[in-house]
């Protein structure tokens, strides 16, 4: 990670500050995998998992980023609960990650392409939820259990643009998140405070103004 780091910011320095303009605002979403590691790999797998992130370029290769991660089903949890309007109610497990930390870029090929790595805080959550049987009605889940945590996270990727404004990009990102929870067993996770890895993987699209 830290020659790429180096390898980027190299690439910066050499750019003029007084190079074409560039945008401020950038909505990303993406869709891919998340990897568990550490202490989860014997009781987690491999999850669907989707990223929503805006980042404001403050200078032309810096970006201070806030996001979410989410992923399905990394738990495998088949549970079920008995409710007393709806009958048996399937429980479902998520994975929340809120990354807040920023990045630097190297834009190449006049701002065609862009390289990218950084890193920051991460909060991480692991919860159980009722599979709600009406969208106009919602049912509490007394047996649902909760992990929570903090952590970092490390990240890397690039993309490229589809306009010559550079309004569109498609790309792909790498989260790489380090941290502990502790509360609940969500799955056949049972240790109480648990050293946790995530290697979080999208194919992303990014909304640039």
């Amino acid at each position: 990670m830290r020659p790429l780091l180096l390898l980027l910011l190299a690439g910066c320095l050499g750019l003029p500050v007084s190079a074409q303009r560039y945008a401020r605002n950038h909505f990303t979403a993406g869709l891919g995998a998340a990897l568990p590691g550490n202490d989860l790999k014997p009781y987690y797998q491999t999850a669907f998992s989707w990223d929503i992130n805006y980042g404001f370029r403050f200078l032309r290769f810096l970006q201070a980023d806030a996001g979410y991660d989410g992923s399905y089903k990394a738990a495998n949890v088949e549970d079920y609960y008995n409710s007393a309007q709806f009958g048996s109610i399937r429980i479902r497990d998520f994975q929340t990650f809120i990354p807040l930390g920023g990045r630097v870029i190297a834009p190449l090929a006049n701002g065609r392409f862009e390289l990218f790595a950084g890193g920051g805080w991460a909060y991480i959550k692991y919860s159980e939820a009722l599979q709600q049987p009406s969208q106009f009605y919602r049912v509490d889940c007394p047996v649902c259990n909760e992990r929570t945590g903090y952590g970092y996270y490390t990240m890397f990727g690039g993309n490229f643009a589809l306009d010559r404004a550079g309004a569109f990009r498609v790309g792909a990102l790498t989260r790489v998140y380090q941290g502990h929870t502790e509360g609940l067993p969500v799955g056949s996770l049972i240790t109480y405070r648990s050293n946790d890895r995530w290697v979080n993987t999208y194919l992303t699209f990014t909304l640039s103004f």
